[in-house]
């Protein structure tokens, strides 16, 4: 049986598709913190990306709120912007409270 450090160190079977997908997520989260004005990219960040819809979590409804308003501004701005690992065609917000 492998160690858990082997098998990260070399990803292979179910594993593999699971770290690739963190590693698209990571990078998606960086464009989408990078698009996002200040306070507002302090407040949300990508949860997740399943057939080409982008999950965002906001730790607020008024944070939630704004970036709802943002939402077809991204999308066109990524539309025009080649430099995303995949196409995104819907931004799904939802609201989860960070823990104190």
């Amino acid at each position: 049986m492998k160690s858990f450090s082997q098998l990260i160190a070399n990803p292979s079977g179910v594993l593999k598709p699971l770290l690739e997908h963190i590693q698209t997520i990571k990078q998606l989260d960086k464009i989408f913190q990078g698009s996002l004005p200040s306070p507002l990219n302090q407040h949300c960040h990508v949860a997740n990306f399943r057939q080409k819809i982008l999950v965002v979590q906001a730790d607020s409804s008024i944070w939630g709120t704004q970036l709802r308003y943002m939402v077809p501004k991204l999308l066109q701005q990524w539309q025009q912007d080649n430099s995303l690992p995949t196409t995104i065609e819907k931004i799904e917000v939802k609201v989860r409270p960070a823990k104190f």
